[in-house]
């Protein structure tokens, strides 16, 4: 609509100038050459003051972009869309980059759902986009025409220039896909959207099978492309026609399981050395000369298909609609269907070597389990530590005796099933039953590991009595020259072999108790409990259930409060790395196993400054180590994020370091074998430059520290300073 003032003005405007002409006509010369009359002057008036028009408000932060309807007319698609900034000013939309802040490029594709069939006499169908914009290489639409519908609201057009074909079905569900960017004051804003709409008229179709918000519990956020995030907005050009420019598909199902599955993918792993798996140029798997993989490695069980397909409108189809293209993805050395594939011609390794149309799958592969292990699609991808054959280990400290500094202490315990039945013995059935013993809890930096049951087994193990409660006394005192509070936990084992249908290979599993971790005084001092730094409950939302979707330590350990209890300041791996001939004769840099900085240095993995980094752990004899490479390791969140793994606001300055130990630095002496130790590392350098190693961060560190040890990164990185913790892990300060 236009404005009233503005069409005022535009009248006033062709009236004076009607007038002005009727004014100079008057005015001519006189035929006769005599002078000319004196000019009339015309009737005055007061005059008419024009409106003044607003200024439209300046577009400030923030960006808004929505499809808010779509149609079609003839073969043509148009879409109408809002654009304006968070307060609602209104955006001018371009099809191009842009840093102008009043403008934002925006950016269109649009794809249908297509039903088809299976194949085969049963009638299982399923769906799959296809692009209308282009089938093999989709793409946004370059060529399509913007239009303004109301320009003071923000309400513009966008008219595909693709055309439909004249003979398209109306009925079907089409999907605009709206990706719209803007810069403000060196912010980048993105908004990705889907719109679905019938152009018949009806309720479309959303097909959805995982959705961003689930894909987040571990990307934090996602994010490919530049600025692209939505789940839906991929599909719809990452379809089963489209392929890379090596024509390698990137149908989006086939893709993501090949990508999440990398260094497990069969094709790689257990191919030659020089196999690989690369789509886009990009390498996500490869097989080294050496034998060794490297690339993706998912951080939880990949049969657990609920990580991904668990919250998204359609995310039950992963067990109601198998397909080749799909199930054959993560397992890329069967081919199950009718056409040759890299895995070879149909019915490689599928049962009787037979391939079958995509509608027969689920004839087999049911969507409801019948038995565990089964060739349903949920008893095939169950976890075995997930059974519910498991009857549970849950160990519970009933008391400590003879706790004091220097003496040797008693613990007792219970052993129950999750039913709340007690375990009657404790051998032969548990392989390991033992403790750790750490303290102070102001900072742990003395371990006790005793081992009740299993290998090295020491001390005095009874019980259990007429209560179900044991005994054991350690073999060792707790130090004389302990102090303060101290605490202990348990770990416990035991392997379980499961049932499993008769035409299925065997299946057993190491099933785990949950750590329980205690605490007590060892001079009667009141009792104080460690710091609680980190959730396992964010650690789960990638790792999944500790023990159960992710193993440590042979799926001993569990809980981020028992790992502590070892992984102390003054811990490193010298006790297996001395085993490699090679370290001892370099005289190696042994790793620190103290829990916030190896930690932080694997998860930070590929973007070290300094690699590799090599952690030395256990390994079966003859060598007993075995050497890892943690800058292989691959982050898919924003680094930046401490919030992700930590509890509150414990990773700013204050409240760390608090009453944190320095960490100690050390390296083998190539006489002897022996350990050196070279000195500490103070807490906040140690956390800090576990991620930010480079010679420059690591040098300022140091310049940094007194003499005596004492850490001054507070005075620029304490909260409410210059450079505090919370600003620069905001991006507000710009790169490191």
């Amino acid at each position: 609509m236009r404005d009233a003032g503005l069409i005022r003005w535009m009248r006033a405007t062709v009236v004076t100038a009607a007038f002005g002409s009727l004014v100079l006509s008057g005015c001519g010369g006189d035929d006769d050459g005599g002078s000319p009359p004196p000019p009339t002057a015309p009737p005055t008036s007061a005059p008419t003051a024009v409106p003044t028009q607003p200024t439209p408000p300046a577009p400030q932060a923030g960006l808004i972009a929505e499809v808010q309807s779509a149609s079609v007319a003839g073969s043509q698609v148009e879409v109408r869309f809002l654009l304006t900034d968070a307060q609602g000013n209104p955006i001018k939309p371009v099809l191009t980059s842009t840093q102008d802040p009043n403008q934002a490029r925006t950016r269109f594709t649009l794809a249908h759902i297509e039903e088809y069939s299976g194949g085969g006499e049963i009638p299982n169908t399923f769906l799959r986009y296809v692009n209308d914009v282009n089938l093999t290489q989709p793409s946004y639409d370059s060529r399509g025409t913007l239009g303004v519908v109301d320009a003071a609201a923000g309400l513009y057009s966008f008219r595909f220039s693709v055309m439909l074909p004249q003979d398209y079905d109306p009925t079907e569900t089409y999907s605009v896909g709206m990706q719209a960017n803007r810069t403000y004051q060196g912010e980048s804003y993105a908004v990705n959207q889907v719109h679905d709409f019938v152009p018949a008229g009806g309720e479309p179709i959303v097909w959805s099978s995982a959705s961003t918000q689930q894909c987040n519990g571990c990307h934090n956020p996602l994010r490919a492309h530049g600025s692209r995030y939505e789940v839906r907005l991929c599909t719809l050009c990452h379809t089963e026609a489209a392929v890379d420019d090596e024509g390698v598909t990137v149908d989006f199902r086939v893709m993501v399981h090949k990508i999440h599955a990398g260094v497990d993918l069969p094709s790689v792993a257990n191919g030659p050395p020089g196999s690989e798996y690369v789509v886009a140029g990009n390498v996500y798997a490869r097989k080294n000369e050496d034998g060794s993989v490297t690339g993706v490695a998912f951080p939880r069980s990949l049969a657990n298909c609920t990580a991904c397909h668990a919250d998204a409108p359609t995310a039950e189809y992963y067990r109601t609609k198998p397909s080749t293209a799909a199930c054959a993805s993560c397992h890329d050395d069967v081919n199950p269907g009718l056409v040759e594939t890299e895995a070879g011609p149909p019915g490689t390794n599928h049962l009787l070597d037979m391939g079958y149309p995509d509608g027969f799958c689920n004839q087999c592969h049911k969507a409801e389990q019948g038995q565990e292990f089964d060739v349903t699609v949920p008893g095939a991808h169950l976890v075995p530590a997930a059974s519910t054959q498991l009857q549970g280990i849950n160990i519970e400290f009933t008391g400590i005796e003879d706790h004091q500094a220097g003496e040797t202490p008693t613990v007792r315990f219970t052993v129950k099933r999750d039913d709340g039945t007690p375990y009657e013995t404790l051998t032969p059935a548990f392989n390991r039953v033992a403790f750790a013993l750490a303290g102070p809890t102001t900072d742990y930096a003395t371990v006790l590991t005793p081992t009740a049951v299993g290998g090295g087994a020491s001390g005095t193990l009874t019980g259990p009595d007429s209560q179900g409660v044991y005994s054991y006394t350690l073999a060792q005192p707790i130090p004389a020259d302990a102090t303060g509070t101290w605490s202990i936990g348990a770990e416990a084992r035991q392997n379980v072999n499961l049932d499993v249908p008769s035409n299925t290979p065997p299946r057993s599993v190491q099933e785990a108790a949950v750590n329980p971790v205690a605490t007590f005084t060892v001079d009667d001092e009141e009792p104080e409990m460690r710091r609680i730094v980190v959730d396992d409950m964010k650690c789960a939302s990638c790792h999944g259930q500790f023990s159960v979707d992710f193993s440590i330590h042979g799926n001993l350990r569990n809980r981020a409060e028992y790992c502590v209890l070892c992984h102390n300041p003054n811990v490193s791996d010298y006790a297996r790395r001395r085993n490699d001939p090679e370290a001892v004769a370099e005289g190696s840099q042994v790793a620190t196993m103290d829990f916030k900085v190896l930690i932080h240095k694997i998860h930070r993995g590929e973007d070290l400054a300094q690699k590799p980094y090599d952690v030395y752990g256990f390994g079966p004899p003859p060598a007993n180590y075995t050497k890892f490479d943690f800058a292989e390791v691959l982050y898919p969140g924003n680094l930046q994020d401490c919030a992700s793994c930590h509890v509150g606001e414990t990773y700013l300055i204050p409240p760390f370091p608090g009453t944190a130990l320095p960490t100690q630095v050390a390296h083998i002496d190539p006489a002897t074998g022996g350990l050196i130790v070279d000195g500490h590392v103070g807490p906040i350098t140690s956390t800090c430059t576990a991620c930010h190693d480079s010679d420059e961060a690591v040098a300022h560190a140091e310049t940094q520290t007194a003499p005596n040890g004492e850490e001054t990164c507070g005075v620029c990185h304490a909260e409410g300073r210059i450079a505090a913790v919370s600003l620069a892990h905001s991006g507000q300060l710009g790169d490191e």
